[in-house]
């Protein structure tokens, strides 16, 4: 049901794939990383309510709404941004992925790039990410290198 009303949210006042505005890639670092800040306090007040809402049903109950967590994370991080081109928190700060060539970013490299988070976060709490960020020229994360995507600005 939650996943239903965040995809029914993103139908009624989110366009799919903005359009891009080319070249921005290294103006929206900052955006980024409050783009990232803002989808993490999302994604976890997701998994407070669950784990909360999973206490008061038994083990099976928990079970259940660990297996519904899981379906919305995915369809939080994977599908929004396969679909839509953004995340809530990408949308808010005015940002979109798109293949490196200007064109949308399609479910498989949404996929690929959201998997990838684990290289750019585990060892180092995103350290890895943030500097291929700022070495790399087109400020892409490894996620981004691997999926051969970008985050620019929204038009």
């Amino acid at each position: 049901m939650t996943n239903h009303i965040l995809l029914g949210l993103y139908e009624r006042h989110m366009k799919k794939h903005p359009q891009p505005k080319l070249g921005t890639n290294g103006d929206v670092i900052w955006h980024r990383i409050l783009a990232f800040l803002t989808d993490s306090i999302l994604i976890g007040l997701m998994w407070g309510v669950i784990v909360f809402a999973g206490t008061t049903f038994g083990d099976l109950g928990f079970l259940v709404l660990l297996f519904v967590g899981l379906v919305a994370i995915l369809i939080y991080g994977f599908l929004l941004e396969g679909l839509y081109g953004y995340t809530p928190g990408k949308y808010l700060f005015g940002l979109v992925v798109i293949k490196s060539d200007g064109s949308n970013c399609t479910l498989g490299a949404s996929i690929l790039r959201n998997l990838l988070w684990i290289v750019d976060v585990l060892p180092t709490a995103n350290l890895v990410a943030m500097v291929l960020i700022l070495l790399t020229e087109d400020n892409q994360r490894v996620g981004d290198l691997v999926a051969d995507t970008i985050v620019v600005k929204q038009q």
